[in-house]
């Protein structure tokens, strides 16, 4: 599924609660090779707005030989190395530096991304200037740990969403170590990953743009008995989002496939597996619920990049919905859509549902 370049950057935005930071470089006004085109202008862009207003700095814990004393004497060190005869000591001491790991993993990615063939020279280039710019950072190599040691608070708030994007180049990152170059993986068609983004961003897509409160719990096995080691065999319900109003409970399930629905003689049907996931966390989820609860509605959102269709029915009482937004267009009329999708009212359910 080839979703266009500048749309899977406003999808990772939303889906790393970034939106606003994402906001601060401009990526509709130009055309892109690829995703590693995009991701190259986007962290070059706030690479060069950090170091314009300065870069990250702490206080780091630093064991030196120096003349006089700073810090914490460590006599033990110094009398066995007779550091005393040429007027030293060996101290302990903290220096604020900007050798820190966040600054690491953005000249890494830095460093990285010049190896990467088919990359556009002009932010091959800058990422060369800017790599040279932070020469008060150290060369590592960036593993998993190392992201997590960096600590970011209300006033680095920027670099979390820098350091998101350095994470995505680096899990995507081909390098082949004999001739020192890179390839970058179009994760478009990796299901699963897509998949993953995809749930998120429509998560944080209607915690921003809904009044639905907006949460993602596990669902119980109403009436479910027998005995404790029995039912731990029984699947889990973990809901993707569920969409809450004083009038309204939307339990949403999202899909990312390359095929949203199955196609036989001609005609399109839901797929049924999913269909009846999404009827089986309808029914528990109502069986449980209060009197003074909405009825659940049960919807499956599909991605898709090849115009859109949205079919609605009951079964046995339960309002079912199989819907897609068309990834495929402009962002605005994503947002246009996604915005109709979840204020449709409940009466369009009447009189429309999937051909048989």
């Amino acid at each position: 599924m080839k979703i266009p370049v500048r749309n899977i950057y406003y999808l990772l935005c939303y889906a790393w609660g970034h939106v606003r930071e994402g906001e601060t470089v401009d990526v509709g006004s130009e055309e892109f090779g690829g995703l590693v085109d995009l991701f190259a202008k986007v962290l070059n862009e706030g690479v060069a707005r950090l170091v314009s207003r300065g870069l990250d700095r702490d206080y780091l814990a630093v064991h030196e030989d120096i003349l006089g004393l700073k810090g914490k004497l460590d006599l033990a060190t110094t009398v066995k190395r007779h550091l005393l005869l040429n007027g030293k000591t060996h101290c302990a001491f903290d220096e604020l530096s900007y050798d820190v790991p966040q600054n690491r993993i953005l000249k890494a990615t830095l460093r990285q991304l010049t190896f990467v063939t088919g990359l556009d020279p002009r932010e091959r280039r800058r990422a060369e200037r800017l790599y040279r710019k932070l020469d008060a950072v150290s060369d590592v190599r960036v593993t998993a740990s190392l992201f997590r040691t960096v600590q970011i608070h209300r006033n680095n708030r920027f670099y979390s969403f820098l350091l998101q994007l350095c994470r995505i180049i680096h899990e995507n990152l081909l390098v082949n170590e004999e001739d020192g170059t890179a390839q970058f993986r179009d994760f478009r068609e990796d299901e699963q990953k897509m998949g993953l983004v995809f749930e998120q961003f429509v998560k944080t897509f209607c915690e921003r743009e809904t009044d639905y409160r907006v949460t993602a719990p596990r669902i119980d096995w109403f009436g479910a008995e027998g005995s404790e080691a029995d039912l731990r065999h029984l699947p889990g319900m973990k809901t993707d989002i569920v969409l809450r109003s004083p009038e309204r409970t939307v339990i949403l399930d999202t899909k990312f496939y390359r095929s949203p629905l199955d196609t036989r003689y001609g005609v399109e049907r839901a797929k049924s597996g999913h269909l009846y996931q999404i009827f089986t966390y309808v029914t528990n989820w109502a069986a449980a619920a209060s009197a003074d609860e909405p009825e659940p509605e049960g919807w499956l959102l599909y991605a898709a990049v090849d115009g859109d269709f949205d079919y609605r029915f009951e079964l046995m009482g339960r309002r079912i919905r199989v819907c897609s937004i068309d990834l495929g267009q402009g962002w605005k009329a994503i947002e246009r859509d996604l915005k109709g999708l979840v204020r449709l009212p409940r009466e369009r359910y009447s009189g429309s549902a999937m051909p048989t």
